[in-house]
């Protein structure tokens, strides 16, 4: 016994901090009242892009060029800019040091649609740019027109003060990510690809800065994703005789898709700490307190008392396993008619580690009825290839996000939703993922629902943010 507790406490007192010290800097000027009316402009400007792509305005796309051209002169003239598949944007900020692989910063235009029947939900117009309570408010505050400006604000800041990179920086604006990306980043990846451009590394939307309210340690935690998750949606589809009400047969075709449903839910796919969920708190238990700290430095014993209380934390049950999501349901027409057909939609995030087809076969096992049909609605998406947090690019992240948000914790993470950082795998080294923004538990329900906004200060931090990080790229 005494052996035993040894063992456990030498691995607590050698689970040692992964955390970088940074020297202190003086964070980039910003007229943070000229940039915020400049995202409120930018807000205005409706590049919606809806499922049904006959509501679309591509005129909206052009204006939204000509926004970028005219309030970032110095970016138009000193980079080359490309317009790629009509609406998509590359610019190229040409490093001093051909010999060194350029890096990608990626962002996107387009944005979602207001839900039908809550636009008077809006405290501000979903598009009217509001500057008001220290919020900046409009459809695109957090998703991501924030990040495309804070970006562009911050090429041009550095332009103003003379700094030239020493590594050539690509800015990648595709115009239709909240589709998928397949006529926007998609393409600019394949005329990079074309050129013969190898990056080594890009950065895109991902995780926050949890508060202390949402980091599973109590303090502001940066999550730089090294990795997304896949994507498959199954058609589960019960079928029956049908019939009158009146004579329902002892299986209704609804009873059986509803037991689908409920099997599926029941049984999800296998809860793994193995891999990013480990990689996390590899950078999270040393910050612990001593109890908990033993916990994660002994993993190998703990494992099972570690998973069990994370999966009781949704985000944290999302990043252990492939998760399971009913979403749209079809059935019946009358009631008093038995349908005998109806079907349901099944949404999975596939971790790394699992496919498409490992889902499929699991659907079909758990559920296990013939009276039950169950197909892809696509091929799916594998999940995207895990980063090296031992690269320069997470270096870099990791040093940037220290000298701007002074005393934040920086760990690596899976992002559970999906980006357009998928497109450029192919040309990458590694991929990133990451929101310069701290966010609280009010937070999480703003990106792509009512009144979304993002606070003045917040941006300007966000601004500082990729002025310091174009500088750092460059080391």
């Amino acid at each position: 016994i005494v052996v035993f507790i040894a063992v456990l406490v030498v691995n607590t007192m050698l689970f040692s901090s992964r955390q970088e010290a940074v020297d202190p800097i003086t964070p980039a000027v910003v007229d943070s009242q000229a940039a915020a009316m400049r995202l409120s402009r930018a807000l205005q400007i409706k590049t919606i892009s809806h499922e049904d792509p006959t509501q679309d305005d591509p005129s909206k796309l052009i204006e939204f060029h000509s926004f970028l051209e005219k309030n970032f002169p110095l970016v138009h003239q000193k980079l080359q800019r490309e317009v790629i598949n009509e609406y998509s944007l590359l610019y190229k900020w040409q490093g001093s040091d051909s010999g060194l692989k350029p890096v990608l910063l990626n962002a996107h235009m387009d944005v979602v649609p207001v839900e039908p029947g809550t636009e008077s939900n809006w405290k501000y117009d979903a598009f009217g740019g509001a500057i008001e309570e220290g919020y900046i408010w409009g459809r695109g505050a957090i998703d991501m027109k924030s990040t495309l400006t804070a970006i562009m604000e911050a090429v041009e800041g550095n332009l103003k003060k003379g700094f030239s990179p020493k590594r050539t920086i690509y800015l990648s604006m595709g115009h239709d990510e909240e589709l998928g990306g397949a006529n926007g980043a998609k393409q600019i990846a394949a005329h990079l690809k074309q050129n013969g451009v190898k990056l080594l590394y890009t950065i895109d939307e991902g995780m926050p800065i949890l508060d202390e309210t949402l980091s599973p340690i109590k303090q502001k935690t940066a999550i730089i994703g090294v990795a997304e998750k896949g994507y498959i949606t199954l058609k589960i589809t019960a079928k029956t005789k049908g019939g009158h009400s009146s004579m329902p047969p002892l299986q209704t075709t609804l009873g059986i898709l509803a037991k689908a449903i409920v099997a599926l839910e029941e049984n999800q796919m296998q809860a793994s700490y193995s891999g990013l969920a480990k990689l996390l708190f590899d950078y999270l238990g040393p910050e612990m307190a001593f109890t908990k700290k033993m916990l994660f430095a002994n993993d190998w014993l703990f494992e099972s008392v570690i998973v069990g209380q994370l999966e009781k934390i949704a985000v944290m049950n999302a990043a252990l396993r492939t998760t399971t999501a009913p979403t749209v349901i079809e059935g019946g027409v009358k009631d008093n008619v038995l349908p005998s057909q109806a079907h349901v939609l099944v949404n999975f995030r596939i971790m790394p580690g699992n496919t498409p087809n490992d889902v499929l076969a699991h659907a079909k096992k758990v559920i296990d009825n013939p009276a039950v049909e169950i197909t892809a609605t696509t091929a799916g998406r594998m999940p995207s290839p895990v980063a090296s947090v031992d690269a320069i690019g997470f270096k870099m992240m990791q040093k940037t996000t220290g000298e701007i948000f002074e005393g934040t914790l920086v760990a690596p993470g899976l992002m559970i939703a999906g980006t357009d950082t998928k497109h450029f795998v192919a040309i990458s080294d590694n991929s990133y993922r990451h929101y310069p923004i701290v966010f609280g538990a009010q937070d999480t329900r703003l990106v792509h629902g009512t009144n979304e906004r993002i606070t003045v200060d917040a941006y300007v931090k966000m601004i500082q943010y990729y002025a310091r990080l174009t500088e750092n790229i460059s080391l």
